[in-house]
């Protein structure tokens, strides 16, 4: 029984990992025909990036007390830190996109 499951399991990943293969193929066929979206989604996916180094680089590795026995690393704390701080500031950039939105729609009528 476990083998059935576990072919289950390799094949789920296969088909998992072979649409998001032709997603990304799909994706950058259409980038390469249009070159002024190509620009724009290297800048989107440029920021992204940036924002996410930012929240590695000043997340904290400390390990609380009362989290000591579920056997978490330094490493696994970071991750976590970098993954709430990236969620804040673009969370915060959202938020900020949309009040500008609607700040310049009053202001230009």
């Amino acid at each position: 029984m476990e083998s059935l499951i576990n072919i289950g399991i390799i094949l789920t990943y296969l088909m998992v990992g072979s649409a998001a293969l032709i997603a990304i193929g799909f994706g950058v066929k259409k980038m390469i025909a249009n070159t002024d979206n190509a620009k724009k989604t290297l800048y989107t996916t440029g920021g992204l990036i940036a924002v996410l180094l930012f929240s590695y680089v000043i997340a904290s590795d400390e390990i609380l007390r009362s989290y000591e026995k579920y056997e978490i690393t330094a490493s696994t704390a970071k991750k976590v830190g970098m993954g709430i701080i990236s969620f804040y500031v673009l969370a915060i950039g959202a938020i900020g996109a949309v009040v500008y939105s609607e700040i310049s729609t009053v202001f230009s009528k």
